[in-house]
């Protein structure tokens, strides 16, 4: 009888201590579908950076060169317009020419659209300044409420004194204003220049940040 009770005892120790073994393995084993659950779509991975591509300047090379090499550095998307505005289909070849280019010089991701604004190499690039639509516009007049007051005789006011401007601002035949450089835009006193504001172009805001001359 001894004996068989301490077998029955031993049984249910040995039992209690694999129960107990079982349990701790358990709770320490890791959610490994927790974490290896995929990223969400559009998620960006860590540690993963977007490639980018030094552009050059191309403006004033031929369009054909230009086109040559941003294909070279891994460009597909590349489009080309009329920077005359003239509604003229430009080809890449060497009868034409880069005013202008889209994006800036610099780092940038081969993914991107590359536009090129271009004349034909006869022209002159600075005969065409970018026409950019202005952003600030000025509310419609409006009609003044006629006055109920008396005229009233205005005061004499002396002459303003008269200021020479800084220097000769280059107009075009047809009025428009255009500097060929941002040199000639500081002799004239007009930089900064802000797109939407007389001779401002793409053409000197490299950065395309709205802001030409800024330096």
């Amino acid at each position: 009888m001894r004996d068989h009770a301490a077998r029955t005892t031993m049984a249910l120790f040995v039992t209690a201590s694999l129960a107990l073994t079982g349990c701790s393995s358990g709770s320490g084993k890791k959610d490994t579908a927790k974490d290896a659950r995929p990223s969400s779509p559009g998620e960006p991975e860590q540690g993963v950076s977007v490639p980018t591509v030094d552009i050059p300047d191309l403006v004033d090379k031929d369009l054909g060169t230009a086109t040559e090499t941003v294909k070279g550095l891994g460009f597909t998307d590349i489009v080309y317009r009329d920077a005359g505005g003239k509604g003229r289909k430009p080809v890449a070849d060497k009868n034409w020419k880069v005013c202008d280019q889209t994006p800036a010089p610099g780092p940038t991701n081969p993914k991107e659209r590359v536009e090129f604004g271009a004349v034909p190499t006869k022209e002159n690039c600075t005969l065409y300044p970018t026409a950019m639509p202005s952003y600030s516009q000025s509310a419609p007049p409006t009609s003044a409420a006629p006055s109920t007051r008396p005229p009233t005789t205005p005061a004499p006011t002396k002459p303003a004194p008269t200021t020479t401007p800084p220097g000769p601002v280059p107009t075009l035949p047809t009025g428009l204003v255009f500097f060929r450089n941002c040199d000639e835009a500081k002799a004239a006193g007009a930089a900064p220049l802000h797109r939407g504001d007389p001779g401002y172009s793409l053409r000197l805001d490299r950065d395309r940040d709205g802001v030409a001359c800024e330096k």
